[in-house]
């Protein structure tokens, strides 16, 4: 069994991060340990006066408590983090509790539709560069990959666009990239390029989108890298998860913080 360490933040309500890592990633048979950056009340999109605890102070308590211990992971994958002081905790991590040949996966969560997450700044921009560099898989979406990359956003992206941003991520350094967010016709999907190699996979578009979504994505495309799925299946489950999380929760207008992934989780075990 691969064992892998998930750095991000835990909202304790609202079907994200933390809290939809830690349940898919153990579904697909990964030994899933967690190290919060924070927590919150509530996730930051669509809620008022959520509360947050940062927890930089106690991280590197834990990281040295695990390095202590001898405790190694097969994979660090990271998601949101909120304080700049985090990100060389991050790469303590990596440099200390990864197996050789161990992988670190990032997922630069800090934007998207062109802007900034409530809270955070540049200083969280240029901590993300940092950690996507020393990076084996990135996962951005295409405004973080603007960030990234320091291009400018467009609300529409043809074909040349979304090439020339990919062709820029290589050229940055990062490797073995997953773009999320591509739009084509009425088609919605993920694009995976290492500088050579391009794997298109684009599913039916959704008249709604909702919050977290991305973290799902990312955890199924994490679980399977670590099960050594090839890329194309990859990305086709985690796409076709999505797509029936998005279509399972529609209907449900209370129900606007997140999607109803547990149903859709259910499911795909029992098959």
């Amino acid at each position: 069994m691969k064992k892998i360490l998930t750095i991000q933040d835990i909202s304790c309500y609202g079907q994200c991060s933390i809290t939809v890592a830690l349940p898919i990633l153990s579904s697909y048979g990964i030994e899933t340990a967690i190290l919060p950056s924070a927590i919150l009340s509530t996730h930051t999109c669509g809620f008022k006066d959520f509360t947050v605890l940062d927890l930089t102070s106690e991280m590197p308590k834990i990281i040295n408590h695990w390095i202590n211990e001898g405790i190694k992971f097969d994979a660090i994958y990271t998601g949101y983090i909120g304080d700049v002081r985090q990100f060389d905790y991050v790469l303590e991590c990596k440099d200390k509790l990864l197996v050789d040949g161990g992988l670190f996966i990032v997922d630069p969560a800090m934007a998207d539709n062109g802007k900034l997450y409530p809270a955070l700044n540049n200083d969280i921009v240029e901590g993300m560069k940092k950690i996507c560099s020393q990076a084996d898989y990135i996962i951005p979406n295409i405004t973080e990959a603007c960030l990234l990359t320091d291009t400018l956003y467009q609300d529409k992206q043809d074909k040349t666009f979304i090439n020339n941003l990919l062709h820029k991520l290589i050229e940055c350094g990062y490797k073995n990239i997953i773009l999320t967010g591509i739009i084509s016709d009425d088609k919605i999907g993920a694009i995976y390029y290492d500088g050579t190699n391009e794997t298109y996979v684009l599913k039916e578009l959704q008249p709604t989108s909702y919050h977290g979504t991305g973290d799902i994505f990312s955890s199924v495309i994490v679980a399977n890298i670590l099960n050594n799925v090839d890329i194309k299946t990859n990305l086709d489950d985690a796409t076709d998860f999505i797509v029936d999380c998005i279509k399972n929760t529609t209907n449900d207008k209370d129900h606007f913080y997140g999607v109803k992934f547990e149903e859709i989780l259910k499911k795909r075990m029992n098959q």
